[in-house]
């Protein structure tokens, strides 16, 4: 051995020897010196005690941090350790590598990393090629490993990082100064590090701590024989340390002289663990990701653990007409009392024969006594509940086995369980009692932890889930951690965002995939009431059905099973356990299975896989015999909504299923989608046994960039340059990166609101017209008297009158009643003036809000819309709408249109205004009176032209997959080989005419035939791997392909307004298409965009529910960013109205009440503004705005890279558009929202506004 070598660090010294297996390919060893788990940093919840002969708990910190951000979940953190310089880092190329000089007390601090580094953190996140020399960027995958190597085997090129933190003071009650002044520990410390990815090696001042794996749970180690005591710097400044022999040179043994302390973490990115944990999401993200701290507790003994079940005992025999419920509790509880082996020996029998037996020392006994708080902290029992009185009445059954307590105990009184709609929870106080009867101070309270609870009961019965009795309908959605800023590192503000802006969405359900979270989400969780199935870092996508098989990984799977378990128990808002995802299905599996079960049955257990085939991850086999012996719920991924019907109908009932359906996944949330869950949500609704499910998933994995023009935009595989990768396959969730919902967590919240409305009329005596309104509950324990409702009358879209009204405790969960609406009768049936109601659109809003005693104070949460007309009385049914009526306005009668026809040109011309056909073209030009040179420049609109593509969105085709070229089950690869991103108009025929319009006048006319064609690979899109395949294809270069018919009829009135019929006939086969609409130009200073349609957020033919008919603006923005990946967007259904113009925003959505006429609302509007107003004829139509065109939104592989037309704003309107589906991982759209062949109509009226 060189000398060299002998300096270096051997990682291996301490974990079997260094002629062994490396240790971070060893799925065996799972860890070392690792404490045994308990349940999480109920210690950091301690307070002072008020017991006479108790210590005084405030003295003595629970903790001191390590980590330089707020992130670990401590409702009580305490400021930093003290420490000079902070964490330094080092990155190295693999763990080898790595000097003995790092762990020391002394090292060079030149050999550090210049950047400053934070814990938690991820190196991946900062560069580190320039100050370490090695290379290690963010990499996504999916199912693939990021590397070739056969487990358990890693690469060589293992970039292992090395965090070192020098601090000296520790808090002074954890300290015993002797009387020369000389200091030692008094308490047991331990050092807690909350999240490691993936494998670590700890060292304190130069000596080996121990190791740990699994990414996502905390490890602990007691560092008490490691750690100084107190700060102390020798005379001259200079730390002392003493070196000693341990068998080679520079082994270093504690120096109990010294006053400083030295943690070193050393960090590999690369072990056997990973392949546990092939999650879809950033992988290998090195470094210490979750918080670093120290806790003491007393030396001798102390509270190790406190497990509570809070049942429910009398949860069927409830009074059903008394909220909230009282139920009678029942605490189980097994406590265990803590030992420090290294200086308490025990004596006792090793055999006895169910005695009690109590944990004694010597001559001193240690009891641990208990009391209940509820929510006023006030205590529940009499007296602190001793499970050792035998003459306690409360008390079932208590088993004493030294430190192990165990026993049962009635719950006095009444309580109130927790759920999702009211999540009352109560304190458990557990406090351990030393009794020394040698002592002045006999009894002495030594220790205390505390932690919430919550009452609640879960059970399995006929094909349902019962919470608390209830079959509650799980509206749940999957999580990952992620930051856009800090990748794995999540701030508590950051979770505080996810798990509010569920709430308020509607969500009553988590699923943390796919491992466990951070603690503070449990806390949040337990507190605003969101129900969570906790589950285990189990992933083994990439070897689905091998790892599973594997002996040398059981140990490593039951580890992460049990310390997640342990870890979480204490949580109500947990309902189930996971067992991980998409690792096969295998005894490993039923072993996991048999341990959750046999320690706590008080919760379901869920496992996807064990209704897949035995073999390979095929279609779900839902009567697979042994699947019951893996998980408690039928918890399928992405079944189409005919799967659920089947087996709804026909399988259940067939093979006797007793087992709920619930989803583990479904609603693929990639870029624009979630069509069709209005569907999903019907069937649910409808069908017993179908109970929800959680969407995939909750938030866009991308990572904040900035490019050198200052634009932002998200990184996504390959983005790194990183290889191999999935692309943008992980940015598929219901908000932004940053946290912005996207336009699907309307359709979800409506889905899912718990209230629903039914519109029912009827006439009193007196012959007047009145609305009742039937109101429904949703909810399953709490009636709605924390909510207001508030209706709103809209006449052709203006809001004109609104008020609110009770929403009281009458209405018990999943009940009815009926409701008259205060109000609406006065301003409508009581209204003297109806000037402008014939012809107009009336629809009547209604909300609740959270709110009491008829004051909103919150958050809208159910939302409905009704059409009224059919209840008002009007006088001439048939007349036009005010809209339509300012658009045929203002003609002269005696200044008919004329039509001049040129070799050039065709020009029809009025005194208002011009069209300008280019002879052999279908295009058009449309000017307003003035514009003497008529040129493009001048025009109000122009480029008219068949619009059939779309920018893909990813359920349609993943366009940076080339492997989904030739996809069936993606439509785009066949868009693209049809040449839609690129079609003419061919065999242009012109014919000058004339028509009769509504008012049976002739108007002149012109008429463009045409055929359309599309010209596949025609348009390169370097970068777009499908589009790319379709390039390089031969079969497809140069081929025209007849996509179908043109005609379009130009017809112009008298005030110079023109009616624009088009006829667009697709060919027999032309099936599955994207669109059928046209797209014209308009100048780009008609930014401001004012309509009637359905709205006020992007809504299409399957996602449209929560989308209300209403008069809203916007600006067109500057480039289409509602999306990670630039695809189609913006799409408004039912449009009546559109109005593109140069002025600002002149209106609120609210009119004040006394503005019935809405004549006034429209003409108010359109009063000041300059631009060009756009009128449905006929069949409602779709819009959408966008400076950019579809196929320069598909060439753009993110934001940053479009872009905009400088002197163009792109207006497309539809006739029809295919639904969104949720094809990229799930059922495609379904046949209804799909279009087909056949002849379509875009028919729409123009005109100038304020230009003449």
């Amino acid at each position: 051995m060189t000398e060299s070598e002998q300096d270096l660090l051997n990682l291996n010294a301490c974990c079997g020897g260094s002629r062994g297996r490396n240790a971070w390919e060893n799925p065996s060893l799972t860890g070392m010196n690792q404490l045994p788990p308990h349940s999480r940093n109920i210690r950091s919840m301690a307070t002072a005690y008020q017991t006479k002969k108790s210590i005084n708990h405030a003295a003595v910190p629970p903790c001191v941090c390590l980590d330089s951000s707020a992130l670990d979940g401590s409702p009580q953190r305490l400021p930093e350790i003290a420490s000079e310089n902070g964490w330094k880092f080092r990155l190295f190329p693999d763990p080898k590598s790595i000097p003995e000089s790092y762990i020391l007390p002394i090292s060079a601090d030149s050999s550090f990393c210049s950047k400053t580094t934070s814990v938690p953190s991820n190196w991946t996140m900062t560069s580190h090629k320039e100050c370490c020399g090695v290379h290690d960027p963010p990499r996504y995958t999916n199912v693939k490993m990021p590397f070739d190597v056969l487990y358990p085997h890693v690469p060589d090129d293992n970039p292992t990082g090395v965090y070192r933190l020098e601090f000296s003071t520790l808090p002074h009650s954890w300290v015993r100064t002797g009387e020369l002044h000389e200091e030692t520990l008094q308490r047991r410390v331990v050092l807690h590090l909350g999240g490691v990815e993936s494998c670590f090696f700890v060292y304190m001042n130069g000596q080996f701590v121990g190791m740990g794996k699994d990414s996502r749970l905390p490890s602990e180690f007691d560092v008490t024989p490691f750690i100084n005591c107190h700060t102390g710097k020798k005379p001259n400044g200079e730390s002392e340390l003493i070196m000693k022999q341990q068998g080679r040179k520079g082994t270093p043994v504690r120096d109990t002289n010294s006053k400083e302390n030295v943690l070193a973490v050393i960090v590999v990115k690369w072990s056997d663990g990973c392949f546990l944990e092939q999650q879809d999401h950033w992988r290998g993200m090195g470094g210490i990701h979750r918080s670093v701290f120290l806790y003491s507790t007393p030396a001798e003994a102390y509270i190790e653990d406190v497990f509570c079940q809070a049942d429910l005992m009398n949860v069927n025999q409830k009074d059903s007409h008394t909220f909230p419920q009282q139920y009678k509790g029942l605490l189980k509880i097994q406590a265990r009392i803590g030992k420090d082996y290294s200086i308490t020996r025990i004596s006792g029998k090793n055999i006895y024969y169910n005695e009690q037996i109590e944990y004694q020392t010597g001559d001193i006994t240690y009891r641990m006594v208990f009391q209940l708080y509820d929510s006023e902290n006030s205590p529940i029992f009499e007296e602190p509940i001793d499970p050792t009185y035998e003459g306690n009445k409360f008390i079932i059954d208590a088993h004493l086995r030294s430190n192990l307590i165990s026993f049962h105990v009635e719950v006095p009184g009444s309580i109130l369980a927790w759920s999702d709609e009211s999540p009352t929870l109560y304190r458990l106080e557990a406090t351990l009692v030393q009794i020394n009867p040698f002592s002045t101070n006999m009894l002495m309270n030594v220790d205390a932890v505390n932690c919430k609870i919550g009452f609640r009961s879960i059970e399995i019965s006929n094909r349902e889930l019962l919470i608390n009795g209830q079959p509650v309908l799980i509206k749940g959605v999957n999580r990952h951690d992620h930051s856009s800023t800090r990748a794995k590192a999540v701030s508590l503000d950051e979770i505080r965002q996810d798990l509010l802006l569920m709430k308020e969405y509607n969500f009553n359900a988590v699923r943390t995939a796919h491992y466990p979270n951070d603690p503070y989400l449990y806390d949040l969780a337990d507190e605003i009431g969101l129900y969570v199935v906790d589950e285990a870092n189990i992933e083994c996508h990439g070897h689905y059905d091998m790892i599973c098989r594997e002996h040398s990984f059981a140990s490593a799977m039951l580890d992460r099973v049990q310390r997640m378990v342990i870890r979480d128990q204490n949580h109500p808002c947990i309902i189930g356990w996971s067992l991980g995802n998409e690792a096969g299905y295998s005894a490993n599996h039923t072993m996991l299975y048999g341990w959750i079960k046999g320690y706590d049955n008080s919760r379901f257990i869920q496992y996807e896989g064990a209704n897949r085939p035995q073999w390979g991850q095929l279609p779900h086999v839902y009567d697979r015999e042994d699947s019951a012996l893996g998980t408690d719920i039928v918890c399928p991924m992405y079944p189409t909504i005919d799967e659920m019907i089947e087996w709804a109908d026909v399988i259940a009932p067939r093979i006797n299923e007793t087992r709920p359906f619930i989803m583990c996944e479904y609603a693929h949330a990639m870029g624009n989608s979630s069509g069709g869950l209005s569907d999903y949500w019907r069937v649910i609704k409808e069908k017993k046994g179908l109970q929800g499910g959680f969407i995939w998933d909750w938030q866009d994995q991308g990572l904040l960039q900035t490019d050198n023009n200052a634009r932002v935009w998200h990184a996504y595989g390959g983005d790194f340059n990183d290889e191999p990768h999935d692309a943008n396959f992980n940015i598929n969730g219901m908000v932004s990166p940053e946290r912005v919902p996207h336009p699907a967590m309307h359709e979800f919240k409506k889905c899912v609101q718990p209230v629903d409305f039914q519109l029912k009329n009827w006439s009193s005596q007196d012959g007047n017209l009145c609305f009742k309104l039937s109101v429904f509950n949703q909810r399953y324990f709490t009636t709605l008297d924390d909510f207001v409702g508030k209706w709103t009358l809209k006449i052709d879209g203006f809001a004109a009158a609104f008020g609110t009204f009770s929403l009281s405790k009458a209405v018990l969960p999943q009940k009815s009643v009926e409701i008259t609406i205060p109000g609406v009768r006065e301003e409508i049936c009581d209204h003297d003036d109806r000037t402008g109601w014939d012809g107009a659109e009336f629809h009547l809003d209604i909300a609740a809000y959270v709110g009491t005693k008829g004051c909103i104070s919150g958050e809208e949460v159910s939302t409905e819309q009704f059409s009224i007309n059919d209840h008002m009385r009007m006088s001439s049914p048939d007349a036009k709408p005010l809209y339509l009526a300012k658009m045929l306005a203002g003609a002269d009668a005696t200044s008919c249109p004329t039509v001049t026809t040129s070799e050039d040109f065709v020009e029809i011309s009025s005194h208002y205004s011009t069209v300008k056909f280019k002879q052999g073209s279908a295009g058009f030009e449309y000017f307003p009176h003035g514009s003497s040179n008529k040129t493009e420049h001048d025009s109000l609109m122009r480029d008219m032209a068949p619009s059939l593509f779309r920018a893909g969105t990813d359920n349609d085709g993943v366009k940076q997959l080339g492997d989904q070229f030739d996809d069936a089950s993606k439509p785009l690869g066949r868009w693209l080989r049809l040449g839609l991103d690129c079609t003419t108009l061919e065999g242009v025929k012109f014919n000058v005419g004339s028509q009769k319009l509504g008012d049976q006048q002739e108007y002149p006319s012109v008429t463009i035939n045409a055929s359309i064609f599309g010209w596949p690979g025609k348009t390169r899109y370097e970068g777009i791997a499908l589009a790319e395949k379709v390039s390089e294809s031969k079969q497809y270069q140069h081929e025209r392909i007849k996509i179908g018919g043109w005609q379009q009829r130009v017809t112009m009135k008298n005030n110079g307004c023109i009616l624009i019929e088009t006829k667009i006939a697709l060919d027999d086969s032309m099936n599955d298409m994207p669109r059928v609409g046209i797209q014209f130009a308009v100048p780009s200073a008609m930014c401001q965009t004012s309509y009637f349609a359905d709205g006020p957020h992007e809504n299409y033919a399957d996602r449209q529910s929560s989308a209300y008919a209403g008069v809203d603006e916007e600006v067109v923005p500057e480039r289409p960013s509602t999306y990670v990946v630039p695809q189609e967007q913006g799409n408004r259904m039912n449009m009546r109205w559109l109005l593109l113009s140069e002025s600002q925003p002149s209106f609120g959505q609210e009119f004040e009440a006394a503005k019935l006429i809405c004549s006034e609302n429209f003409d108010s509007m359109v009063s000041d503004k300059k631009g060009l107003l756009i009128v449905s004829s006929g069949k409602l139509l779709q819009f959408a705005t966008s400076r950019c065109t579809d196929a320069k939104i598909f060439a753009a592989r993110h934001t940053n890279e479009l872009e905009p037309s400088k002197d163009t704003i792109y207006v497309r309107l539809d006739a029809a558009q295919r639904g969104l589906g949720t094809g990229s991982c799930g059922p495609q759209t379904l046949s209804e929202y799909q279009i087909d062949a056949g002849r379509y109509e875009v028919n729409f009226w123009l005109k100038p506004i304020g230009l003449y």
